[in-house]
């Protein structure tokens, strides 16, 4: 088997849980395939942390494979869109319309957006559509048709056969009310269409079937009352969800899944149930949440989080792939204005990969894990997003090659080589994005007190005088004029910011005016004085 370098612990993981993949499935028969496996509810808009449960096992996948294991692997995305409907994410067009559907199938439901069959096709398109330029190889496997087309019948007889043994495994995690009433199956009324609503009363193992009444209420739905005697079979029932994971992982003999920490009991409990049936539990990786702005966990249901669409038009997508390869183990923030320290963090990765003294050196970079067939493999510029973000700030102009033009001054070395040149062309897009969705809206012109009045004169005297200054020579006229008018020369800086960029904070000045040239910033600074 292949050695790897040591690498640092946020980007190492994907190695550590790929040698343990290895030591499981090496008794393995030939030609068995190591499956991974990821879950996706579509019962909401998915967001980057759905993202997440699929890139993140391809990278164990990728590690696995480059360990030399010799074995084919599968990476299967489930979709579980037998889920009832528990609430109409608050994000969503039509509730009301929606709302009617409560503890229907997902796979059932119209669309509300009016563009495909059911409301599941719709966030099963969602997720395609995103995971189609990360170029990560999957199959996407459909909870309905696995039902439907008898795949599942095996392990759904054993679990009617086992229902008893299920039942005291689960019974101890629940509340004392619902334990009489919980079953591991969960009918299809065939009157009102509702799964949510179904209570188990009788169970026939010798004939497949259930006996059951529609009478639960759940989530302002109410059953329809019907009752009867059904087949668990052919999709006209699905199993509750700690029973239906152990169910997928026993049928598809999953070897490997990635869950968030708040699913380690279920885990633990869908384990039990698998070896009920017979199987052994895959490994587990249980990863730490993303959370949003305000440290809350992102969710889909509420439209907390960020979506696909949303970072590729503020971001390139290589930089999502780099945010999700660091240690899972870690909360991390994942919310639109986080977005560009992500994109200049990557930035610094990918000019040392392209500085790596080896294509050994280059194979075993972290980035080996993010590039792909369309990506820039190097970036020969110091130029950084947020430096791109305020000049286009301080422009205040669409104009791409007027813009272009002020950053092929500042660092000719974009133009050096065709990759380097087409990652700065993305960021200015992304720049020109993230300004006129955030940045513009939110200005607000500062009006300079008398005092600061002529400090600002006294800086615009200074750059009309000196268009040629080095960043350097403008970083040091600026901490004289902190030095002459504040106790502490940074102190001016506050003040520069909201008159030059509209907002507190920013990059450094000396660097960021001679992007933007002297010419323009004392263009700039003579405007608001003239106006005020």
């Amino acid at each position: 088997m292949a050695t790897v370098p040591h690498q640092s612990e946020a980007y190492s993981w994907p190695y550590e849980e790929a040698r343990r993949v290895a030591e499981r499935v090496a008794g393995y028969e030939p030609g068995r395939p190591v499956i991974f496996e990821s879950g996706f509810g579509p019962s909401g808009l998915p967001h980057l942390g759905t993202m997440s449960e699929v890139l993140r096992p391809s990278y164990v996948r990728h590690a696995f494979e480059t360990l030399g294991a010799g074995r084919p692997t599968r990476l299967i995305v489930f979709i579980d869109d037998m889920d009832g409907l528990r609430k109409v994410p608050e994000n969503f067009p039509n509730r009301e319309a929606v709302a009617i559907h409560i503890g229907k199938p997902v796979s059932r439901i119209p669309d509300p957006f009016g563009c495909c069959q059911s409301f599941s096709g719709h966030m099963v398109g969602l997720l395609g559509k995103f995971l189609a330029p990360v170029e990560v190889d999957y199959e996407l496997m459909l909870s309905s048709e696995m039902y439907a087309s008898g795949r599942f019948d095996q392990g759904l007889k054993l679990i009617l056969a086992h229902h008893e043994e299920i039942k005291e495994i689960v019974a101890p995690t629940l509340r004392p009310e619902n334990r009489a009433q919980w079953s591991p199956f969960m009918p299809l009324c065939p009157s009102c269409g509702q799964i949510n609503s179904t209570l188990v009363t009788a169970y026939h193992p010798e004939r497949a079937t259930v006996e059951f009444s529609c009478e639960r209420t759940f989530g302002g739905a109410h059953g329809c009352g019907f009752k009867g005697e059904q087949s668990v079979l052919g999709a006209k029932a699905k199993v509750q969800w700690k029973a239906d994971w152990a169910l997928r992982w026993y049928v598809l003999r999953v070897d490997y899944e990635l869950y968030g920490k708040d699913l380690i009991d279920s885990a633990n409990l869908s384990g039990r149930i698998l070896r009920l049936l017979g199987g052994t539990p895959p490994l587990g990786f249980p990863f730490e949440m993303f959370l949003d702005e305000h440290g809350h966990k992102v969710s889909k249901s509420v439209g907390r989080g960020v979506t696909a669409d949303q970072w590729t038009r503020y971001a390139p997508i290589e930089v999502l792939k780099y945010f999700l390869l660091l240690n899972p183990r870690r909360a991390r923030k994942l919310f639109i204005e986080a977005i560009p320290q992500y994109v200049d963090d990557y930035l610094d990765a990918l000019r040392a990969y392209a500085a790596a003294a080896s294509d050994e050196e280059r194979r075993n970079s972290p980035l080996e894990f993010v590039l792909q067939s369309s990506s820039s493999r190097r970036f020969d510029s110091e130029l950084s997003f947020a430096l791109v973000m305020n000049l286009v700030s301080t422009l205040g102009t669409s104009d791409r090659e007027l813009i272009w033009s002020y950053i092929t001054h500042y660092d000719p070395k974009v133009t050096s080589n065709s990759e380097t040149e087409a990652m700065a062309r993305t960021l200015m897009e992304c720049a020109l994005n993230y300004y006129a969705d955030f940045v513009e809206p939110a200005k607000k012109r500062y009006t300079p007190r008398d005092g600061e009045r002529a400090q600002l004169r006294s800086l615009v005297e200074y750059l009309a005088a000196n268009p040629n200054a080095s960043a350097e020579e403008i970083e040091r006229k600026i901490y004289d004029l902190g030095r002459e008018n504040y106790d502490k020369p940074g102190k001016i800086f506050p003040l520069l910011y909201r008159v030059i960029l509209g907002q507190e904070r920013g990059p450094r000045l000396g660097a960021f005016i001679r992007l933007a040239t002297p010419e323009r910033v004392a263009q700039l600074v003579e405007d608001l004085l003239s106006r005020n």
